[in-house]
């Protein structure tokens, strides 16, 4: 079956905000294949069960490693009301 769940029963849990920056790739000289960021990548998470909201996390290693362990850490230790459903990213 394709499409969407049935009317209630998924639920929107949490809100993960990520903002990819804006660099360029430097082509040449010892740098090559570094980017030289004018705008550093940003993420942050908002929790709608407890109303928690993480700090933006500002950088390219930063943000991959907040965006690969956020949903799972904070599961553990939220303190809002136990529900199952679908995540917003």
């Amino acid at each position: 079956m394709t499409g969407h769940p049935a009317h209630g029963t998924a639920q929107v849990t949490g809100a993960l905000w990520i903002d990819c920056g804006e660099g360029r790739e430097i082509r040449h000289g010892d740098r090559a294949g570094e980017i030289r960021w004018t705008r550093q990548p940003r993420a942050r998470y908002e929790c709608v069960a407890c109303r928690w909201k993480s700090e933006t996390v500002t950088g390219p290693l930063a943000v991959k490693a907040f965006v690969a362990h956020i949903r799972t850490t904070h599961q553990a230790t939220c303190t809002g009301p136990t529900t199952e459903g679908a995540h917003a990213a």
